[in-house]
């Protein structure tokens, strides 16, 4: 087959040496990183035609927008247009276990690898989580797949044996133009799942109750407390399993109410693929945590320093400030995805003293949060200034009282950073130089308190 690969980041790499090793036909096209020589090497022809090029099939990168003209042109004349998750479903005989969510979908894939794995199972990571599906699909194989919006949206026919749906909040309107719409990429995990698969889904969040309630599937809830339906939650500090006290809170590694909520999804995942509740403990108790996630990378002078990067969405940001006991001075900004501030007002009001905002969506952030907090901008268009910058000023702001620095940016990385992970990097970086002289830090920016 004739198949044109539309983006080259990271999912569109693995595609295509997967196709080339299935034998197929591969053009590669993107506008702004050219083919490696890894690629060239496998036989992949790059192109900067795309519409030129005599596909049979295009798998478009999920960085990719749906509506991009060339990828509407090639749907227009035929050539199905599809995802590298689809791709893999359709050729790659391995049951896929799917989570999606607005927040916490990374640390429960990975604790539910690191579960089944632990129980013996060949059952790596991948999707939206690295490295990609196509990079670890492999015949036999159980596929433990973070899926994102983006790449649900061009997954037709894909067919999960067990879907988790975490929460859905507000996310990525800048893409999908409506909270439905979003919502509604969403459901595609969960549209063909049949009375065999197990769909383990929210039960405190109405509408993925509500999915649940019209799914064919077996349908297992989680909740916060014990609630009439759900199939697993938390009572006196422990997490129950299908009315059977699974594991104390205490003896998990992660802290905070959605790593509890997560490990529920985990274990109920788990269980729908056969664990049992000795295997899922075990799986439970051991898991360190997602490095980036919610992780303190260092203390000075008392003050604690957390870096969330990869908080970049209410719900998350949400469950960081909750886990974050004042005096907070919270770092944020970024690319704006449609954040929604609402949520947060009183947990900025109760715990942040300071929030300093960065990058593009920084002076409208400020903006927002002014009426609740003291606010300043930071001017640095450089991403590694900034953080520097607003690191120093926050240990500064803290000194003497103590307290925590939070980076929780509420937003996507790449208008100053390739990605959360360099973002990351570049706060733990401006940590380590604290004891950098401080003059003139505060020259030209502004502040606000309404």
């Amino acid at each position: 087959m004739n198949v044109l690969v539309y983006g080259l980041g990271r999912s569109g790499g693995a595609v295509a040496r997967l196709l080339r090793r299935q034998g197929h036909a591969v053009w590669t096209f993107d506008a702004q990183h050219p083919q490696g020589e890894d690629l060239a090497a496998l036989g992949c022809r790059a192109t900067s035609a795309p519409l030129e090029v005599p596909a049979e099939l295009c798998i478009a990168a999920p960085g990719v927008p749906w509506d991009a003209p060339d990828l509407a042109a090639l749907r227009a004349r035929g050539v199905e247009t599809i995802g590298e998750v689809e791709w893999v479903y359709r050729t790659v005989d391995a049951p896929i276990l799917g989570i999606t969510g607005t927040a916490g979908k990374t640390t429960v894939t990975r604790w539910l690898s690191h579960t089944l794995t632990l129980a013996g199972l060949d059952a790596p990571a991948g999707g939206n989580v690295d490295p990609a599906l196509a990079a670890v699909a492999a015949p036999g194989r159980v596929l433990v797949t973070e899926l994102s919006s983006f790449q649900l949206e061009r997954c037709p026919s894909l067919h999960p044996r067990v879907a988790v749906v975490l929460n859905l909040g507000r996310d990525h309107l800048d893409r999908h133009g409506s909270l439905a719409a979003y919502h509604a990429a969403k459901k595609r995990l969960i549209a063909h799942l049949t009375p065999e698969d197990t769909f383990v889904y929210n039960h405190d969040d109405p509408l993925v109750r509500a999915w649940a309630e019209a799914s064919p599937a077996r349908t297992w809830g989680f909740s916060a407390a014990p609630t009439p339906g759900s199939a697993a939650h938390l009572a006196d500090g422990m997490l129950t399993l299908h009315g059977r006290p699974l594991v104390a809170v205490r003896a998990l590694q992660l802290t905070g109410q959605h790593h509890r909520l997560n490990a529920l999804a985990v274990a109920l995942a788990a269980a729908a693929w056969g664990l049992g509740d000795e295997a899922i403990r075990a799986g439970l108790e051991s898991f360190s945590g997602v490095p980036g996630r919610y992780s303190v990378v260092g203390e000075v002078a008392g003050v604690r320093f957390v870096e969330d990067s990869i908080a970049t969405r209410t719900l998350a940001v949400q469950a960081a400030l909750a886990a974050t006991p004042a005096p907070v001075v919270w770092l944020l900004g970024g690319q704006d995805k449609g954040a929604s501030f609402a949520e947060l007002e009183a947990l900025v009001r109760d715990r942040v003293v300071l929030a300093l905002c960065f990058g593009e969506a920084g002076p409208a952030f400020a903006a927002q949060l002014s009426a609740w907090t003291e606010t300043h901008v930071i001017p640095d268009r450089d991403g590694e200034a900034a953080l520097r910058r607003a690191t120093a000023l926050a240990a500064e702001r803290l000194r003497g009282s103590g307290g925590t620095v939070l980076l929780a940016p509420l937003a996507a990385s790449f208008d100053q950073f390739g990605n959360y992970q360099a973002r990351a990097e570049a706060f733990r970086r401006a940590v380590t130089a604290l004891h950098t002289p401080k003059e003139a830090l505060w020259t030209g920016f502004s502040s606000s308190r309404s």
